[in-house]
């Protein structure tokens, strides 16, 4: 008996852990350390659970070893065949009096059977399979620790082995050992033109569609290839459009004296400097300082500035609107904000109970008193503020040059030359003299037997301006000089004004406007020689009405 409830404890404590073993020696060590007298003589009799199962009143300790079978139960751990009922009552639930109902035989303690290599077998002697555990845990730490297991180490792979190579030296630094580290970010240098390459691919593509950007990079890679090769073929070379080169001027010689020199110096040669003698004009030496004109370098003109998008009339009327709403809206903003002061209340006669109310009612005379030095004083700064806006005598004739002239800066000259039939009246002749006075136009008047001709050179707003006074608003066939002696028979052509030719020059050739009185054709055509334009007078002698389109 002995033998066997050793062995008992002894599976026991093996099954239940170390928990319920050390409940069991817990128990044993009460149990021995009681009193002789209690252990023989004066021991109650076990009540309650006990008492109801027969057999299991005489453990020492009882409730003890349930807790620690319970405890034992929850942890997981196997349960002991002797005290196997005690572990499967509920709470409240009592077994049959004569123990006949849940009483079962004992079953074997499990054998933990190991072989040589620490493997756990079974009876016969196989190895049994333990599934393995996979982890499932989502924590940083674990999935980190997985990548790291996850990682490979690289090392360098060789062709051969560097030390069977005779040529290998070791002092390369070359080892197989060490781990290849990433490679260092450097600068990664294109070929010139590649990204305008790529983007004129692009919106070739965008425009013609995949197909035909497909051909043109073909294309440009043939052209490429082509280039790159020793034989070039002539045919497969591109052909772009043709750039006129700037002729440059020839360059001056080197003078033996230079001007600014030549009229300090009394022989104008350099032989009147010596190291011992300056032979100078000393009467040319003045306080001026001489500075030479600016000449541009010789260089590319820059292209010319992006230009402004034409607006429509809505466009500009709706692109004001939102300006103003803006403006207002940001003014409502700062005054919300308390940076600038509100406005005073609009108060009027018309609105004045609207506005004050019951206020109004107070004191009627002193609020009049305030209501008209209100308006007065919103009528004085109305008056200011048009005032400042007033231009100045000066300002208003500059801004109504810039409306009736050309830019001063624009070296274009306009020329029109008019041909005219009889020119003799003087009514019309003071016309045309004092509107090319006024209009800032130069030319002449040359006037003979046969006809007329009118030439005037200025800006394209003054020409335009004189080709009406000239062409509409002077009557011609009524501005004739009558003579007494003059048959009304005779057939007379009509008078009239032809413009002949319209066109822009580099430089006016006349210094104002003249009117000058010629007696022969011959006469008028030298006159106009004399000015370098007497294909003028043969424009205007070859003219006739058929070439009026």
């Amino acid at each position: 008996m002995a033998s066997a409830s050793a062995s008992a404890s002894a599976s026991s404590s093996v099954s239940l852990g170390p928990t319920i073993s050390a409940a069991m020696k817990a128990t044993m060590t009460a149990s021995t350390s009681m009193p002789a007298t209690t252990a023989a003589g004066n021991m109650k009799p076990v009540t309650g659970m006990a008492s109801l199962m027969p057999g299991y009143a005489s453990i020492p300790n009882y409730e003890a070893v349930k807790r620690a079978q319970e405890l034992a139960a929850k942890l997981g751990f196997h349960q002991d065949p002797e005290f196997m009922p005690l572990l499967n009552m509920f709470p409240g639930q009592v077994p049959d009096q004569f123990g006949t109902a849940g009483q079962q035989k004992p079953a074997k303690a499990p054998v933990l059977r190991l072989d040589a290599q620490g493997r756990e077998i079974d009876e016969q002697g196989n190895v049994i399979d333990k599934p393995k555990i996979t982890n499932l845990s989502t924590l940083k730490v674990n999935i980190n620790k997985q990548k790291k297991e996850a990682f490979q180490i690289l090392r360098p792979e060789f062709d051969e082995d560097p030390n069977s190579n005779p040529h290998f030296d070791p002092k390369m630094g070359v080892n197989k050992t060490k781990l290849l580290r990433p490679k260092r970010m450097t600068f990664q240098f294109v070929e010139e033109g590649k990204w305008s390459k790529e983007a004129e691919i692009l919106k070739f593509k965008s425009q013609f569609g995949e197909a035909q950007a497909k051909e043109l990079k073909i294309k440009q890679a043939q052209l490429a290839k082509a280039k790159a090769e020793l034989d070039i073929n002539p045919n497969l070379i591109e052909v772009s459009e043709r750039v006129p080169m700037k002729e440059e001027k020839p360059k001056d010689p080197i003078p033996d004296v230079e001007w600014w020199d030549m009229v300090l110096l009394p022989s104008g040669s350099y032989s009147d400097v010596t190291e011992g003698d300056l032979k100078v004009k000393m009467e040319k030496l003045t306080i001026y300082v001489e500075h030479p004109q600016p000449i541009e370098p010789p260089a590319e003109p820059l292209p010319p500035p992006p230009q402004p998008l034409k607006l429509t009339k809505k466009e500009q009327k709706k692109l004001r609107t939102q300006r103003r709403l803006a403006k207002e809206k940001d003014r409502q903003e700062m005054i919300r904000q308390g940076l600038i002061e509100p406005p005073k209340p609009k108060v009027k006669m018309s609105n004045l109970m609207k506005v004050l109310g019951a206020e109004a009612t107070q004191d009627p005379t002193k609020l009049e008193m305030e209501i008209r030095s209100a308006a007065a004083e919103r009528e004085q700064a109305h008056v200011d503020r048009n005032i400042a806006r007033k231009l100045t005598p000066s300002e208003r004739r500059e801004k109504k040059e810039r409306k009736l002239f050309d830019d001063p800066s624009i070296l274009e000259t306009v020329v029109s030359v008019y041909k005219i039939t009889d020119l003799s009246h003087p009514q019309t002749r003071f016309k045309v003299d004092i509107n090319a006075q006024e209009n800032r136009l130069t030319g002449c008047a040359v006037m003979s037997d046969s006809m007329s001709v009118v030439v005037v050179e200025g800006g394209s707003k003054s020409i335009k301006r004189y080709g009406k006074l000239m062409l509409h608003r002077i009557n011609w066939a009524a501005a004739v000089v009558k003579e007494e002696d003059e048959e009304e028979d005779d057939e007379r052509p009509i008078n009239k004004c032809q413009l002949v030719w319209q066109g822009s020059v580099a430089k006016p050739c006349f210094n104002k406007f003249m009117i000058q009185q010629c007696r022969t054709e011959a006469a008028a055509r030298k006159f106009f020689a004399d000015a370098g334009v007497a294909h003028y007078w043969d424009l205007a002698v070859n003219f006739s009405d058929d070439q009026i389109s």
